[in-house]
């Protein structure tokens, strides 16, 4: 009974009327207008105010212009200003470029990871340096060959066991089963780790732990740290820690979901 989209109304007198969004409640009264001259409702049971014309409580727009208008910025080239131009040149929605930047810090949603994690045998890790406040950080990534997916990722002001440990555990955890060969780019930390995540005897079970360049065996997560950089390089720099851990979740989930619809209709 609660309103979800667009459609989602009832007919009360002769009208076409709005749920109430936060119970599903069908009578409420008008009370005002916002400051863009739109309607807005009480509901009578719960006294939540809002406007109709969105499916999210305390929203002004729809989650498909919110998923559009973050999907756009994390995935291509183009600023926060440029976009909100762009969603008022081609679709009529006149949005600010603040507005957009607090959709993308406060998205809630999980990182998507295919549950098909079956053949995720060979696991790629690797880690790339970006800047927060014009500091720099890590970014460690562990990607799967037979899935082509972001198994996990961590950011970190250090370069150090521990971080290691944190993302291969992560990927671990995830997959439900040690994989069959690790790839790296040799990086001592990345030995010592798989031998405290995966157990010392992981190699005896006909398991290899692979040291090769980007140039070679490991090119595979150096394709998809280009992606990072290529995105990344029209800010330069994060402004703050908590802004760059919402941008990459939305980033490789977006990244996960592009390569599995491409993997299931291919």
């Amino acid at each position: 009974m609660i309103q979800t989209d667009l459609y989602s109304f009832s007919y009360k007198k002769g009208t076409l009327v709005p749920f109430c969004k936060r119970c599903g409640n069908e009578k409420f009264w008008k009370d005002g207008k916002s400051c863009e001259h739109r309607q807005l409702y009480r509901c009578t049971k719960c006294g939540f105010r809002f406007v109709w014309i969105s499916d999210l409580p305390n929203r002004r727009f729809f989650s498909n212009v919110i998923s559009f208008a973050t999907d756009i910025y994390v995935s291509l080239g183009v600023g926060l200003r440029t976009l909100a131009r762009k969603m008022l040149q081609y679709f009529g929605v006149k949005v600010s470029h603040e507005a957009i930047r607090k959709w993308v810090l406060q998205d809630k949603a999980e990182s998507f990871v295919d549950n098909n994690l079956d053949n995720a045998q060979t696991w790629h890790c690797d880690e790339t340096y970006i800047k927060v406040k014009g500091r720099g950080v890590w970014l460690w990534i562990v990607y799967c060959k037979e899935t082509r997916q972001v198994l996990s990722w961590h950011i970190s002001k250090t370069h150090l066991l521990k971080d290691a440990i944190t993302v291969l555990r992560t990927a671990k955890q995830k997959v439900g089963k040690r994989p069959e060969k690790i790839v790296s780019d040799g990086l001592w930390q990345y030995e010592t780790a798989i031998k405290k995540v995966m157990g010392w005897h992981w190699k005896e079970q006909k398991a290899r732990y692979v040291k090769d360049s980007g140039i070679g065996k490991n090119a595979y997560i150096e394709r998809v740290n280009k992606e990072i950089k290529r995105r990344t390089k029209w800010f330069g720099s994060f402004q703050s820690l908590k802004g760059a851990e919402s941008f990459f979740k939305l980033f490789f989930s977006i990244f996960n979901k592009r390569t599995a619809l491409a993997r299931n209709t291919g």
